[in-house]
């Protein structure tokens, strides 16, 4: 665990939380209220969550000890609103189909003959993803009246409901359909299981994946033997200084790639 140091060096990792304090309120509340991706309670919630941390690290200064934990209630909290956000709108968006489907079925049942209602009920089912029902109702409203677009909607309905039962699948190469009991397709014999297919993919890219295993685990390895190294060999104040010139580094080059200077 790194010893921070009193004094200069604990100036530079309040300076430094400061930094990453900016950044996560400029990207996950400032930026994103402007373009109306949250509300204003999630805006004023996550201001007054970057104010605190920026209290409680002044007040932990004061005391000369300052905690990194500071950086996670913005994110954080950025998280949870997602999360309930998604989880509303889901559970909105059911309620709203359900309504829609009971509006239609008794539509239907005043009036059978109506193919509108029918080809809208498909559409439902079929964003569903249950295929075999939004088969039937197309079927229905095709039989009431034909059209082009209710024959294109049956043919889409059929083949994924095929797909969906296993009567047939669509190789990922050539997009051909193949036989469900078939393991090859037969269009350019790529292989249907995705686990002998991957496999098969990583002995024809043996080389590429040598190179990019060496460059994703040689490279941080060596770093973290190097950061080791200095740690052991330099005195603290020294490894302190250069821990943290690391660390501002790589917010100047993430602010560099992200931003015109």
């Amino acid at each position: 665990m790194i010893s921070w140091g009193g004094g200069f060096f604990l100036g530079l990792k309040f300076a430094f939380i400061l930094i990453v304090l900016a950044i996560e309120f400029y990207f996950l509340a400032f930026y994103k209220y402007t373009e109306g991706e949250i509300s204003k309670p999630e805006f004023n919630v996550l201001s007054l969550a970057m104010i605190a941390c920026i209290v409680f690290s002044a007040v932990q200064l004061k005391n000369f000890s300052v905690g990194l934990w500071l950086v996670i209630p913005v994110p954080l909290l950025s998280v949870i609103f997602r999360f309930l956000e998604v989880s509303l709108e889901e559970r909105e968006d059911k309620k709203l189909t359900e309504k829609k489907i009971r509006i239609l079925e008794d539509k239907i049942a005043r009036n059978p003959k109506s193919p509108n209602s029918y080809t809208l009920l498909g559409d439902i089912y079929f964003k569903r993803e249950d295929y075999g029902r939004a088969l039937a109702h197309y079927r229905k409203a095709y039989g009431i009246r034909e059209t082009s677009e209710l024959e294109h909607k049956i043919k889409i309905a059929g083949k994924e409901d095929r797909i969906q039962r296993g009567e047939i699948w669509v190789c990922r190469e050539c997009g051909a359909d193949n036989p469900g009991k078939s393991e090859k397709c037969i269009s350019c014999g790529n292989i249907k299981k995705p686990s002998a297919s991957i496999r098969e993919d990583l002995l024809k890219n043996r080389a590429e994946i040598k190179k990019w295993l060496v460059c994703g685990f040689g490279i941080p390895f060596v770093a973290i033997a190097v950061i080791l190294v200095l740690k052991a060999s330099l005195p603290s104040p020294l490894y302190n200084f250069f821990a943290v010139a690391a660390g501002l580094f790589v917010i100047y080059f993430l602010l560099k790639k992200f931003f015109t200077w």
